[in-house]
């Protein structure tokens, strides 16, 4: 089935700010690909603010299904399929969306802050309850608490997606697997 106007409109802007940065792109680099006018854009989203938050709310929804998927494998596979989402992030020439947002967070309005907040913190609260399962059932080691371990892994892993930008691709994946082989040993 053939995206809405409105959905490819979402798809662009999260390209163009995962790629260029939220200040670095208009509506015109919306449009053009489009074949539409500015307005039409304008119509879905009357400022990129919306678009912004409607992005941000995306993003909910891609890792719900996320969480939803993988749900069923054991912790340190779970952690390893997320390493892996970002590794293709990367291989996309994109940067996370947490790491996207906030290069640009002083842009952006209160409404997009919370919105963007909140996908943050479940995030991370993933990540944590994954580390404290991994910790019980012995798959997963790290001498810092949960939410700890889960900062230091978002982190790291978001960062490499920028690094690797400078730094070439070989050093994503020495982030990715120093983190694995890490918390597994």
């Amino acid at each position: 089935m053939a995206a809405s106007t409105r959905e490819t409109i979402i798809q662009l802007g999260d390209d163009l700010l995962r790629k260029d940065g939220f200040n670095a792109f208009s509506y015109a680099d919306i449009s053009k690909p489009l074949g539409v006018k500015n307005a039409a854009v304008h119509y879905h989203f009357p400022s990129k603010q919306d678009l912004a938050e409607t992005i941000a709310l995306w993003h909910v929804d891609v890792f719900e299904r996320f969480v939803q998927k993988t749900a069923s494998k054991q912790p340190i596979d779970r952690l390893r399929t997320f390493l892996n989402f970002y590794h293709s992030i990367h291989l996309s020439g994109k940067v996370c969306i947490i790491g996207a947002f906030a290069t640009d967070w002083h842009s952006l309005n209160p409404k997009v802050h919370a919105k963007v907040q909140a996908f943050t913190e479940s995030v991370v609260s993933w990540l944590s309850d994954l580390v404290q399962e991994g910790r019980d059932l012995g798959q997963i080691h790290s001498k810092h608490n949960p939410r700890t371990t889960a900062l230091r892994i978002l982190t790291s892993i978001f960062a490499a997606t920028q690094l690797a930008r400078i730094t070439g691709d070989d050093d994503f994946s020495l982030v990715k697997n120093s983190l694995l082989d890490e918390l597994s040993n």
